[in-house]
């Protein structure tokens, strides 16, 4: 399930952050919430710089929930203009270790375990927590369950 909004985002953020000090060994580190170069609160002006202008856009920034898409990427903003969550649906945007969509599901379970499912999600997705914040991972399978369609993070 991609993440949409920031109801998504508020929702994950209590979801981990019971679980913050006992996140395992396994846990993926802060440096992985990565994409194209940009990290959570990266401002939108080092977004344009990077990446240029996007495809599309939803609402206008200073939005609350302002969205800039590109082709496999898509970004959400905050108010004051920073980088809340980014998701990626293309194998051009990997992770800093080189987990990218379109690679086996399992090698997310190689590098950080089983992951959180939830009884809400019928798709599957691997959820996990990061360090000792807020910060969520989400890997999405595609529909075979067998390739990563999507990786996906916030720190709300």
């Amino acid at each position: 399930m991609p993440i949409r909004n920031g109801y998504a985002i508020v929702l994950m953020s209590l979801l981990f952050a019971g679980q913050a000090g006992a996140a395992p060994s396994s846990a993926p580190p802060r440096s992985e919430l990565s994409l194209a170069g940009l990290k959570t609160d990266d401002s939108l002006d080092l977004v344009r710089k990077k990446l240029g202008e996007p495809e599309s856009t939803v609402g206008a920034p200073g939005d609350h929930h302002y969205l800039l898409i590109y082709r496999g990427l898509r970004i959400e903003m905050t108010e004051p203009d920073r980088i809340r969550m980014l998701e990626s649906t293309s194998p051009r945007y990997c992770l800093p270790s080189g987990l990218c969509p379109g690679q086996p599901l399992d090698e997310a379970r190689k590098r950080w375990g089983k992951g959180e499912t939830y009884d809400s999600d019928s798709s599957g997705t691997l959820n996990y927590g990061v360090g000792e914040d807020s910060c969520f991972l989400q890997i999405e399978p595609d529909w075979s369950r067998q390739l990563i369609r999507s990786v996906a993070f916030a720190c709300p």
